[in-house]
């Protein structure tokens, strides 16, 4: 019968494992500032409550509670028991999970320090392996490499540091010496794929060669693997180490770790072909650039990036093999397209690459071209309709009958269907004919979802006349279609609305543009009404900001100012409240069961008064 598992193991366990990582593959999280956010999957809610910690590596419930470590989460979201959860984890980690039989601890304590002592071998020997392909680089025998990456690829010290490129030397045992000098086993730098050993005669030799060195590292920046580049006519051209106990390609991107580590927020990720691409753009300010190892992009590369950022860019060479490519990423990353998440196509010009075109016309200009590359819907509508000719029937029909698994692949949400409105127009089918039998798609023609007019809310309402032309015959303007159709008349007054200013975009489709419009003159606080027009042109939002600019409520600027102002302080009050609402509720809940503690009870105790005075404050 197998022994209980050593306390030490399962604390190494957690402290090895990423929250992030370990909830993000259960539930779509999205980043909000430092945390990460997302429907807590412990009650029914319609606004995300659920807040991950990656620093302090936990997890709480706003709405119900709940709280936790990963292994927790794992307990809970996966019905587990403790020992099955362990176990999972550990397999997500890649650890084996040790056992104490009968009454010997300190033999299993013993085996547990092995273990541990095994991993920190493993990860000093990618150490050591990466500082010898550093410091060749430098070394007479590394020249070549070192003219390659300063004369050819125009790349300098600064750089080559940041992403610790090497040098790999032109003999068959180099590092393998090396290595072994530092008492690092022969078997280990197979295991860890530093080495080949040919199976005809045995011989065991150096896997790199006379190639220029890039290290992959993982997320935490430790060393996991390599990819190798010839300085000649050799092949294979590039090579990858192959997957180890450390190293799996189908998760990790090459300069991930690089990108998150620039200052500032990171607000897009472009995925690219190559180790040079990365460095290349970089090299011209462009940090955050990622790219596959050896692989097509997989669902997993999506969801890692998707933790991250809201918005993905894919880029590909404007030859048939990146046509190719982009279809396959088109059907990879449809089914994680919820609403809030944005990707887009750029092809190069044919005979470019990321590298030579970066270095041709600088950053600028390649930014230009990756803020004009197709939105999903667009490419995806282009990639149906290739070689077809929608004025006959017959071709209607084939597109019809293409659309059909895409759509089913799309979460349900806007981009579903306004695509599926699109369609319909173009093929005269019926919206649930290209759903499929017994679909249902959520009219987009449905009323807004009801939400408190403005002149009947809080300090923003009161004593103000606030009644707007309706949206509808005896419905008032909600808040947030008013502040999208202000801003889109006037947006540069997007310096009123509080940078701290979110709103869950799930509640209406009003809300769901405005979040989007927000985040795009966030980035652009100098855009015009055209500006912002020609930005979402030819999509769904273009032709749904075009129906509010004609709309645009007539005011001035200094009135519209204003207005904005004071919208924003208003919905920023009501997101706060609504939390404090929740966190009470959920404290109150805990105190039923006598289980507060000494300073949940203040907490408790300050809401109660904060609550109080909103409430006479408002009349609530």
């Amino acid at each position: 019968m197998a022994g209980r598992i050593p306390q030490a193991f399962i604390d190494e366990l957690i402290a090895r494992s990423d929250i992030a990582e370990v909830v993000g593959s259960r539930l779509t999280l999205k980043k909000t500032g430092k945390n990460y956010s997302a429907l807590c999957p412990f009650h029914n809610e319609k606004s995300p409550s659920f807040s991950v910690n990656p620093d302090k590596q936990f997890y709480y419930c706003f709405g119900c509670g709940a709280s936790g470590n990963a292994l927790t989460f794992l307990m809970e979201h996966d019905h587990q028991d403790f020992v099955d959860a362990v176990e999972t984890l550990a397999r997500m980690q890649g650890m084996q999970v040790p056992r104490e039989e009968g009454h010997r601890p300190i033999r299993n304590e013993e085996q547990q320090r092995q273990q541990k002592q095994l991993a920190d071998e493993r990860q000093r020997c990618m150490d050591l392996a990466r500082q010898f392909y550093q410091h060749t680089l430098r070394q007479p025998g590394g020249q070549q490499g070192l003219d390659y990456f300063h004369q050819q690829r125009g790349l300098q010290d600064a750089l080559l540091e940041n992403y610790a490129l090497g040098m790999a030397p032109d003999a068959w045992d180099a590092l393998k010496n090396h290595l072994t000098a530092a008492g690092i086993p022969e078997a280990m730098q197979l295991e860890l794929g530093l080495l080949v050993q040919k199976e005809e005669t045995g011989r065991v030799y150096d896997r790199f060669r006379n190639r220029v060195v890039f290290p992959i590292r993982n997320i935490k920046g430790q060393t996991i693997g390599f990819g190798g580049r010839v300085l000649d006519d050799s092949k294979p051209k590039y090579l990858n180490s192959p997957e180890t106990p450390l190293f799996y390609k189908g998760q990790e991107l090459y300069g991930l770790y690089e990108a998150r580590q620039q200052p500032g927020r990171l607000e897009r990720l472009l995925v690219v072909e190559g180790y040079m691409d990365v460095v290349a753009l970089a090299q011209q300010g462009i940090h955050w650039a990622v790219a596959t190892l050896g692989t097509a992009t997989s669902e997993e590369h999506l969801k890692r990036i998707f933790r991250l950022v809201n918005e993905v860019v894919f880029c590909f060479d404007g030859d048939a093999a990146g046509t190719q490519a982009a279809a396959r990423a088109l059907h990879t990353i449809l089914p994680l397209m919820t609403d809030g998440r944005h990707a887009r196509f750029l092809f190069l010009p044919q005979g470019e690459d990321p590298d030579t075109l970066v270095r041709k016309e600088g950053a600028g200009l390649f930014e230009q071209r990756v803020g004009q590359a197709l939105p999903l819907a667009e490419y995806m509508l282009r990639y149906l309709q290739q070689g077809l000719d929608l004025a006959l029937l017959d071709d209607q029909a084939r597109l019809a009958q293409a659309t059909k698994p895409l759509l089913h692949a799309l979460p349900d949400g806007m981009l579903k269907r306004r695509i599926t409105h699109h369609l319909s127009k173009i093929t005269g089918m019926q919206e649930q004919d290209l759903l499929g039998v017994g679909a249902v798609l959520p009219s987009s023609s449905q009323p807004l979802p009801s939400s408190p007019s403005v002149d009947r809310l809080t300090d923003y309402g009161q004593n103000r006349n606030t009644r707007t032309k309706p949206v509808r015959e005896g419905q008032t303007l909600p808040v947030e279609e008013k502040l999208l159709r202000l801003l889109v008349r006037y947006p540069d007054q997007i310096k009123q609305v509080d940078q701290t200013l979110q709103l869950d975009a799930q509640s209406s489709p009003s809300t769901s543009l405005l979040m989007e419009v927000l985040d795009y003159l966030r980035k652009t606080p100098g855009a015009t009404t055209q500006v912002l027009l020609a930005h979402w042109m030819g999509t769904p939002q273009g032709e749904q900001l075009l129906e509010r600019a004609k709309l645009a409520l007539e005011l001035n600027r200094e009135a519209a100012s204003k207005e904005i102002t004071e919208i924003s302080a208003y919905l920023l009050a009501k997101t706060s409240e609504e939390l404090q609402q929740r966190r009470y509720t959920a404290l109150l809940e805990v105190s039923g069961r006598g289980q507060l503690t000494a300073e949940e009870h203040q907490e408790l105790f300050a809401l109660a008064l904060a609550l109080q005075n909103h409430h006479k404050r408002t009349g609530k």
